[in-house]
């Protein structure tokens, strides 16, 4: 008899359980949030200010950080994701660990 290994990837549901309450955070700060990427390595997210009274971007990403500490981090130096990188001029790009190699690309866009 052959057997077939089959490698399994747990990464993309566990981010499908995350996603709801992120999704209600962001909206609870005005911002829209949509998936990008495949989710097979780490959860692209896109927040996008979608109403006029909206919290600043970092803010944000505290009360991301906030949701997800009830998983484990391990030993993440959350200063640097107060400085994140800005990309074409209108984005903010954070990267929020998770554990391991687990992690959200969060990118927002910055209204005006």
């Amino acid at each position: 008899m052959n057997v077939i290994s089959k490698t399994q990837n747990p990464k993309p549901m566990f981010y499908a359980c995350v996603l709801e309450n992120l999704r209600i955070i962001a909206k609870q700060n005005g911002y829209s949030l949509a998936i990008h990427g495949s989710l097979a390595s780490d959860l692209d997210l896109i927040a996008v200010r979608w109403s006029d009274t909206y919290s600043q971007p970092d803010y944000l990403v505290k009360c991301f950080i906030n949701e997800l500490s009830s998983y484990a981090f391990g030993d993440v130096d959350f200063e640097d994701l107060t400085m994140p990188e800005e990309r074409y001029g209108n984005q903010l790009h954070y990267t929020i660990p998770i554990i391991g190699d687990w992690y959200i690309d969060l990118t927002v866009i910055k209204g005006g």
